[in-house]
């Protein structure tokens, strides 16, 4: 697999590379947004690493400007502190997770290893019953992998299909946040809180695009959320 890693700071750069080869990946070190988006106009690659402040703009515009040429491209941002806004902030610019400086090269490669289970690299375990199902009119498509609403497509990323795909299951039932960390990501973390707070906000902008109600998923301050019912 290919990773494009999106890093001035030749240290750190070295570590991220280093870790991913020892994962089995090929490497691609590019300094700068320009040169990120010249490589992958030529080639897709199959991960992408991308630090947040870059020498020609903002590792959150390069993670826009992907995420709209590859909308199921697995995006790692890396930032120098996980507080709640930069997280969010990541995750509207299209990244997939949050990976705060410093960092364990363990703790990356755990991370990196969760997202591509996710983006397809290891399918989605089916739903009880079978390879879709519905509630409130939302349908999760797991041998395509999709998600509509009323028959309108979203177009989600990975996590949030993997996302919805657990609270579709349990509609009406709150899952917290450490099950619903560790059915996505594989591990539990308090700080993944805010990355599905995240990840919430962006599957509720595209219900609303596609007609429905942003309340359709409902947010149990400091426990979790839930599918509402009908």
């Amino acid at each position: 697999m290919l990773a494009m890693v999106v890093e001035d700071d030749p240290d750190y750069a070295d570590v991220v590379a280093n870790t991913l080869r020892w994962d089995q990946h090929d490497i691609v070190i590019l300094e700068s947004v320009a040169q990120a988006v010249l490589f992958s106009a030529r080639k897709r690659p199959d991960l992408a690493v991308v630090d947040a402040v870059l020498p020609d703009d903002s590792g959150f515009t390069l993670c826009s400007r992907l995420r709209q040429q590859y909308h199921d491209l697995p995006l790692i941002m890396l930032g120098p502190h996980a507080g709640s806004q930069e997280v969010v902030t990541s995750l509207r610019s299209g990244a997939d997770d949050y990976v705060s400086k410093p960092f364990h090269p363990a703790e990356l490669l755990a991370r990196v290893q969760a997202l591509l289970r996710r983006s397809g690299a290891v399918s989605l375990k089916p739903l009880s019953g079978g390879q879709r199902f519905s509630s409130n009119g939302l349908e999760v498509d797991l041998k395509r992998q999709s998600v509509a609403l009323d028959g309108i497509e979203l177009s989600c990323t990975p996590v949030e299909l993997a996302i919805l795909t657990q609270l579709v299951q349990y509609p009406g039932e709150v899952l917290d946040h450490a099950f619903l960390t560790e059915q996505v990501w594989g591990y539990t973390e308090v700080s993944n809180a805010a990355l599905l707070k995240g990840h919430i906000s962006a599957i509720r902008r595209k219900i609303k695009a596609a007609g429905g109600s942003e309340n359709m998923i409902r947010t149990l301050h400091g426990h979790g959320y839930s599918l509402v019912p009908y």
